[in-house]
């Protein structure tokens, strides 16, 4: 039964129906469902894995593309209204690297790779470099257990192989003892190019060594670590 009012409504399976087709049941579309348009335009059929977005009362509702969530490793995080993993690098020290000479150096044996999930990272026993894939926002921890003269400034940080420039770095005056340890930790955020490379260094004015493990009459574990994680 299709009754209609005097302002056109049409209703299916009821007899008073609240807007121009009102259907009280179960509806099957067996083609294309289109929105929006006019009387001269088709209504928009959408792509596919698309959903359909109410837009409020009186507006045509559209298509959008659902975020899904990624399948790779790592973090998920939100860029411009889309799921996306997190590019992340995180490296050990699988054996100590001495600064000798005196200088600045890209920092060896940062060879175990805890996560390169873009595989854009390359560490040997004598230096290492990576890149980002994305302009943008990183996060950038490194840890450093250092032994070196008493009274240098030692440095490590993020240097641009791009412009041979500093763009992340953390020092401070050495005071431990003769053959003692410091540890040197920089937590901080950077912009990040995907056409620079960049690499973990060490600089200082004397002969430096960086450990890889802690020591300890009751155990060891792996000490030095560097990190940078996409954030935006």
């Amino acid at each position: 039964m299709f009754p209609l009012s005097a302002l056109a409504q049409v209703g299916i399976n009821t007899p008073t129906p609240q807007k121009t087709l009102h259907v009280n049941g179960s509806l099957q579309v067996t083609n294309e469902l289109n929105v929006g348009g006019n009387a001269s335009t088709a209504g928009n059929s959408g792509t596919v894995g698309q959903v359909l977005k109410s837009n409020g009362p009186g507006v045509a509702p559209t298509w959008q593309t659902l975020a899904g969530v990624p399948n790779a490793t790592g973090t998920v995080i939100a860029v411009n209204g889309q799921f996306v993993v997190a590019q992340e690098i995180s490296v050990q020290m699988t054996a100590n690297f001495n600064l000798d000479p005196a200088g600045i150096a890209q920092i060896g044996n940062l060879d175990n790779e805890i996560i390169d999930n873009e595989n854009q990272y390359t560490g040997t026993a004598t230096g290492n470099s990576f890149r980002v894939s994305t302009d943008g926002t990183y996060a950038v921890t490194m840890n450093a257990q250092l032994v070196t003269t008493q009274g240098s400034f030692p440095v490590i940080g993020i240097w641009d192989e791009t412009n041979n420039v500093w763009v992340a770095r953390v020092n401070d005056i050495f005071t431990a003892p003769a053959g003692g340890r410091q540890t040197y930790t920089l937590i901080t955020s950077i912009q990040m190019l995907a056409a620079n490379t960049y690499s973990f260094r060490v600089s200082n004015t004397e002969i430096t060594n960086i450990r890889a493990f802690s020591t300890g009459g009751t155990g060891s574990g792996p000490m030095t670590q560097m990190s940078v994680k996409r954030l935006k």
